[in-house]
């Protein structure tokens, strides 16, 4: 009866560690909003122009407007580790679709802001 108790004890544990871990694999909302917007960062600068974006200081500003919008205020930047570099702020606004949640989220608005 002991040795039941450990077997399902030790499963139970598994299971609860394997999920533990899943979870950290699977990206929040936030964070692929964040790169949905950087995507569209980079699709709007010239090609040879060097950036650094922290996805994850990008994600911390990201606020809900309803059930699946979210909207990032936030900047990246550009030029980096060059004599010119700069931070360029921008804003973008991202739909996630409500019938397919693992799916990246659609920009629907991205804007630099001067």
């Amino acid at each position: 009866m002991r040795l039941n108790v450990i077997v399902k004890g030790t499963a139970l544990a598994m299971i609860v560690a394997s999920a533990l871990v899943l979870s950290a694999c699977s990206k929040s909302r936030e964070t692929r909003a964040a790169e949905a917007c950087v995507a569209e960062f980079v699709a709007k600068i010239e090609k040879d122009r060097p950036y650094r974006a922290d996805i994850a200081a990008i994600a911390a500003t990201a606020k809900a407007e309803g059930a699946d919008l979210l909207v990032i205020e936030s900047e990246a930047t550009l030029d980096a580790a060059q004599a010119n570099e700069s931070k360029q702020k921008f804003l973008c606004r991202v739909q996630f679709d409500a019938s397919k949640p693992d799916a990246d989220p659609a920009v629907i608005l991205f804007q630099f802001a001067f």
